[in-house]
């Protein structure tokens, strides 16, 4: 099976959905944890990949005092888009810095688990990256699967084209290892990530075009981690929220 890079005319095949009421609970939980000092929500990376302004808001919603990025020209950004909170900038600013919210207390700077990226009962994950199926085929085994044909089937197998690859963020590295949620189970992808494509080994299983694939979302929900996804590739969670948030539509709710 080779795989093909076109996408369904129309549709959102791939996206990442950001859920900014996540945003503001973890900023409650962090708040309250980390009092007196005051919580900055680090909004590096466009807020690791949620979106710099509605990540903002959420956070101030939740009890953050400040905001922190890491150049100045977000600081105008979010200046531009009407949020008065004092921001601290960590390049691109003279030494004399921009003075912090309530300066005399110490800040506590929350990054990953603002965004619920870390492994911890109060907070919730904000991303969650989905992908639909677009095609389905069937292959004998001895049959080569992707480019360069790295995955071979060892009996008769049913395979899922899933409309998500490198160019939507997904690390060629998953290719053979990484797995998605897809019909109740994880599947492993077989075969090389193309460009705007994997494929995924259902065994005998079947499934239909426009079923959803699951990279990462949410736990309480049988879905696998942002943490998960990223320790079986080797990379961090922030780094592949970050990534994700950068090449996907995103979808904010």
């Amino acid at each position: 099976m080779t795989v093909s890079d076109a996408r369904m005319p129309g549709s959102a095949v791939c996206s990442a959905q950001v859920d900014l009421s996540a945003i503001s609970d973890n900023a409650a939980v962090l708040a309250a944890r980390v009092w007196p000092r005051l919580l900055a929500a680090d909004l590096a990376a466009d807020g690791y990949g949620h979106g710099a302004v509605e990540s903002a808001l959420a956070a101030l919603r939740g009890g953050a005092a400040t905001l922190a990025v890491s150049e100045l020209d977000d600081a105008r950004a979010l200046r531009d888009a009407g949020i008065t909170v004092d921001i601290v900038a960590r390049r691109g600013l003279p030494s004399t810095g921009v003075p912090l919210a309530g300066q005399d207390h110490e800040v506590y700077s929350a990054g990953a688990a603002l965004y619920g990226l870390v492994e911890d009962a109060e907070l919730r994950p904000a991303m969650r990256v989905s992908a639909l199926v677009v095609g389905t085929k069937t292959i004998e085994a001895g049959e080569g699967v992707s480019y360069g044909y790295t995955y071979r089937a060892t009996t008769r197998t049913n395979l899922a084209l899933v409309g998500i690859g490198y160019a939507d963020g997904l690390d060629r590295i998953a290719s053979n290892i990484g797995t998605l949620l897809l019909g109740g189970r994880a599947r492993t992808i077989a075969g090389r990530v193309a460009m705007n494509a994997l494929v995924l080994d259902l065994g005998g299983d079947t499934v239909r075009v426009g079923d959803e694939a699951v990279v990462f979302g949410d736990e309480s929900q049988g879905e696998p981690t942002a943490a998960a996804w990223a320790a079986a590739i080797g990379r961090s969670a922030a780094e592949v929220a970050s990534v994700f948030g950068r090449h996907l539509p995103r979808v904010t709710s």
